[in-house]
Order: C-alpha cells, then structure tokens, then sequence
C-alpha cells in the first residue's frame, strides 16, 4: 500500500506540475509571446515611418533651402531693376510714379544706348504718367516707350541689344531690324518698360468731385489727390 500510495503520489504530482508549467504557458507565457509579437510589429512600422520622416524631413528642408535662395534672388532683382513704388498709400503711390517716369526713367534711357557703344536717333519719350490713383495697374506698370533707334557698327549693335539685360529696369525689346551698312548700320526697335509695385495695397481714394452743375463750388471727400 505505501509502494502504491507513493506511485500515486509521484503520479499526482507530475499531473500537477504539469498543470502548472500547461497554466504558466496560457496564462502568462503564451500572452506575454502575444504582446511580443505585436510590440515587434508595431516597431517594424514605427521603424518605417521613422524612415519615411527622415527622408520627408530632408526633403522639406531641401524645398526651404531651394525658397529661401529663390526669395534672395528675387529680393535681389527687385532692389536692382525695380524703384521703392508702393501702392499702400495710393496718391503717394502715384507721386512716387511721377517722379519715376518724369525724373528718373527717361534719363536713364537717354544715357543708355551711349554706355553701350552705339548712338541713340532721335528722343525718348517717356509716356504721361497717370493722374488718377484709383486707375493704376497696381500689380504691373506698364510703360510703352515707343521706338527707338540706334547707329553703329554691327557688332557694336548687337552688343547694344544684349546689354540691355543690365538695364536698371526691366525691359522687353520688340523684334529688331537692321539696316545700312557697317559701320553706319541703324536698329530700330521698340521698349517696353515694366515695374513692380512691393508691398500691399490700400484701399481706393475717393477723388474731388464738383458739386452741382451750376459750379458754385466744389467738395471733397475723405481726401484729395496731392
């Protein structure tokens, strides 16, 4: 009896171990293995979305490189070929446009085609600037010079036209037509100027209107053209 009760025992208790080691293996084993393997996936795809932002990251600062370097550019040309024109303030605006077009543009033309080798035929003749501030193309001037016409030798002429790239301001030439002969050669052509107004801008200007028809006199609205 004792030999059987300790083959029984032996035997109870290797069923229970084993109930044990079954227990641990579903209860902790196996949801611990679980949550491994979903811990590992959740790492592979946190792994590549890592990538993926180092790569995005590399190229959104290639992009603000490439911006910032198309901004100085730009900041470059406007100081170089553009005059302090804004339309933030309308009239004044306009009083900046005057001066460019009566002071400033037409004796740059003038002086131009003499800097460049050839001799300028004729004048320049600057259009009218506008008188009302509400009218004025405030995102793109434009300034139709007219023709002009040049003498001298051939390539002199032609080294004319491509220096014009250095003018002061931004300039289109209309197709070019030469005529004579070397070195009394003459190129005709037409300018177009352009300028770019900076900044924002303000609202329209209630203009002086005539009061009545009889003319006795005449009111103002909130302001006056200077």
């Amino acid at each position: 009896m004792s030999k059987l009760r300790k083959i029984h025992v032996v035997i109870i208790g290797c069923a229970a171990c084993a109930l044990v080691v079954a227990g641990l293996f579903f209860l902790v084993i196996k949801p611990a293995n679980e949550r491994i393997a979903k811990v590992e996936v959740e790492l592979q795809k946190a792994t590549e979305i890592a990538d993926r932002l180092g790569a995005d990251q590399r190229k959104l600062a290639q992009v603000k490189d490439d911006y910032n370097k198309q901004l100085t550019d730009y900041s470059r040309f406007m100081r170089a070929k553009m005059p302090a024109i804004a339309f933030a303030d309308r009239p004044q605006g306009m009083i900046a446009l005057w001066k460019e077009q009566a002071e400033v543009l037409g004796p740059m033309l003038e002086r131009w085609p003499g800097k460049t080798g050839v001799r300028l035929l004729g004048e320049v003749k600057v259009p009218a600037a506008p008188t009302d501030p509400n009218a004025i193309n405030t995102t793109l001037v434009q300034l139709d010079i007219g023709a002009f016409q040049v003498r001298g030798d051939f390539y002199t002429i032609l080294r004319h036209v491509r220096r014009w790239k250095d003018f002061n301001r931004l300039v289109l030439l209309s197709p070019i037509s030469i005529s004579g002969q070397s070195p009394n050669m003459t190129a005709s052509y037409n300018v177009t100027v352009f300028l770019v107004p900076s900044g924002e801008v303000g609202p329209t200007f209630q203009m002086a209107s005539v009061a009545g028809a009889s003319g006795t006199g005449a009111s103002t609205g909130t302001g006056s053209v200077p």
